[in-house]
């Protein structure tokens, strides 16, 4: 159970919430953790020697190595990533976002457990969303909560379930080292988004998820985790579907023309709203008027979230009342 596990700390412009993420690391009972720190290149960041005491100051004895990966450019999140893989050392690789934290001591301990007793190269616990009130969520737009159902799952069907949407976030996923070794690092052809592309490359290549039914992940939900997506963040998605969804997804046969088309036109309706800040009145009417059965379908799919929410919460209340 001893073997190193780097845990990998990714930063920019939020220097608050590398700490955060440190408490929950610092916290772990797993005996051999290495911590690397890598910002991509906040202007001005000069945080080496305090984030490095912190880390010796609260050390319990179980941080074995500190890495610091302080890049002098802001060249985006995957190559901030694979920098920082390229630095690491352990067998097993955490990527977390500043903010986001381990919300169990025993976190570590449980995904290296996983990962031994039934050999997956890559395991996905659950996360719960974290509103900037503290408020929990349990159900997210951005991730399956049926575990059961995935656990079953063969790669081809998780392709064609990745073919939709991307179910599967990040901040859930522990990788063992000799997953990058044989299939390579993320890649490099979007700045943002590290994991949507990487997953459906895996799952062309026939490799198998593994599914950890424990809620471990405490996710921030501010920027693309609230629903918020950047320009740059929708280039990154017209690349993928372009790339590595559209010329492989055969789902719907001789309709699957059709089927891409309405997903581009979904495409460009989530880069207006991109672009909202920056539209004039007068485009923002017809931007309303084009996608307005959009709008509709998000405002459904935010109801259906939310009353599931509201379902957990009052389970999370009772359950609260049983323990007290």
């Amino acid at each position: 159970m001893n073997d190193l596990v780097s845990v990998i700390v990714l930063s920019y412009k939020n220097i608050d919430g590398i700490y955060e993420t440190l408490d929950s690391i610092l916290n772990q009972d797993y005996e051999n953790i290495e911590i690397i720190i890598s910002d991509d290149g906040t202007p001005g960041f000069q945080e080496e020697s305090k984030l490095a005491e912190y880390i010796k100051a609260n050390n319990k004895g179980n941080i074995t190595n500190v890495v610091l990966n302080i890049l002098k450019n802001n060249v985006g999140t995957v190559k901030n990533i694979n920098s920082a893989i390229v630095k690491s050392s352990g067998r097993y690789i955490k990527l977390l976002s500043a903010e986001d934290c381990l919300n169990s001591p025993k976190a570590l301990t449980m995904y290296v457990a996983f990962m031994k007793e039934h050999s997956f190269k890559i395991v996905f616990a659950k996360m719960r969303g974290v509103t900037l009130e503290g408020e929990y969520k349990y159900e997210l737009a951005s991730c399956e909560s049926n575990y059961q159902m995935l656990q079953t799952y063969t790669p081809e069907q998780t392709l064609n379930r990745l073919f939709k949407r991307d179910f599967l976030p990040a901040p859930a996923s522990f990788i063992d080292r000799e997953l990058f070794e044989e299939y390579g690092l993320f890649r490099e052809d979007t700045k943002l988004i590290e994991d949507y592309p990487y997953w459906i490359y895996l799952t062309m290549h026939k490799v198998r998820f593994g599914y950890l039914d424990e809620i471990l992940i405490d996710y921030k939900m501010s920027g693309s985790g609230a629903g918020n997506y950047s320009e740059i963040f929708m280039r990154d998605l017209f690349t993928i579907y372009e790339k590595y969804i559209f010329p492989y997804d055969t789902r719907y046969g001789i309709l699957q023309p059709s089927y891409n088309a309405l997903k581009r036109a979904g495409l460009n309706f989530y880069m207006s709203k991109a672009k909202w800040s920056k539209m004039s009145k007068g485009e923002k009417i017809i931007a309303r008027i084009k996608y307005f059965p959009f709008y509709m379908l998000v405002a459904l799919q935010n109801i259906n979230i939310n009353r599931k929410n509201k379902k957990s919460r009052k389970e999370e209340i009772a359950d609260e009342g049983k323990n007290y």
